[in-house]
């Protein structure tokens, strides 16, 4: 697809695939909005049911999360390969749909393990790089795809390991992440605003058994609201449709 320049796209992902994700997925629903839900298969907190899955997936994209929500980067290329393949066929099983999208646990890969995933079937893969408006980036074939806001209240000084980390120093300083002390929403109306006015990418993303933790729901809500008033600016979508705008 040909990109406008210009463009604001609008898309959420959902990690972990605990029952709360259900709670998310009403919530996109009563906005009108789009999200991916990045579901593993077994693991040792709470998942949603098959017939859950199932009933998430009627109204929005279920992704791959390992089969065990196991860190890429720390396995074997045949480990790897069980992993991918098996998260993608089990998905795919589950909910009758194509699986197409992949979100890595932890954000934790290797450069030479993404010709493993693109090998397994997969077009895109999200990473846990935050502060970003840019669209996904093409590499070894895979459309990589980052983050803009969690929903969670991060220090600056984790916002600046992500950078660090993630090696998108320009982010941490372009948004000014440093001064916001926690207040995640602020952040988030921020960078929306700079998205509709300049073009790109707003990307949320959280897991639902953390906004429980942490008292959040309330600040999901409203930013939602403030996401589905601006929708007649926006293209809503979800994780894998971005595929379509990566750049080479």
């Amino acid at each position: 697809m040909k990109r406008d320049r210009g463009l604001s796209v609008v898309t959420t992902s959902w990690d972990d695939g605990h029952p709360l994700d259900i709670r998310i997925a009403d919530r996109l629903a009563n906005y009108g909005l789009t999200g991916t839900f990045y579901v593993p298969k077994q693991v040792s907190w709470p998942v949603m049911s098959s017939a859950q899955i199932r009933d998430v997936s009627s109204r929005f994209e279920i992704g791959s999360h390992m089969l065990e929500h196991r860190m890429l980067d720390q396995l074997s290329d045949g480990e790897a390969r069980e992993q991918l393949s098996g998260s993608r066929g089990w998905v795919e099983q589950v909910t009758g749909k194509p699986c197409r999208t992949i979100c890595f646990p932890g954000g934790r890969y290797r450069q030479e393990q993404l010709s493993l995933v693109r090998e397994a079937g997969y077009l895109s893969a999200r990473t846990t790089e935050l502060l970003s408006t840019e669209f996904p980036r093409r590499v070894e074939g895979l459309a990589l795809i980052s983050t803009t806001v969690q929903a969670y209240p991060h220090s600056p000084l984790a916002y600046t390991k992500n950078a660090l980390k993630r090696r998108s120093l320009v982010n941490l300083m372009r948004t000014g992440a440093l001064f916001y002390r926690r207040t995640w929403l602020r952040l988030a109306r921020k960078l929306l605003e700079r998205t509709l006015s300049r073009g790109g990418v707003f990307h949320l993303w959280g897991h639902s058994w953390e906004i429980e933790q942490e008292r959040q729901w309330d600040r999901l809500e409203e930013l939602l609201a403030v996401m589905a008033a601006n929708k007649d600016k926006l293209t809503i979508a979800t994780n894998s449709e971005l595929e379509s705008y990566a750049l080479s």
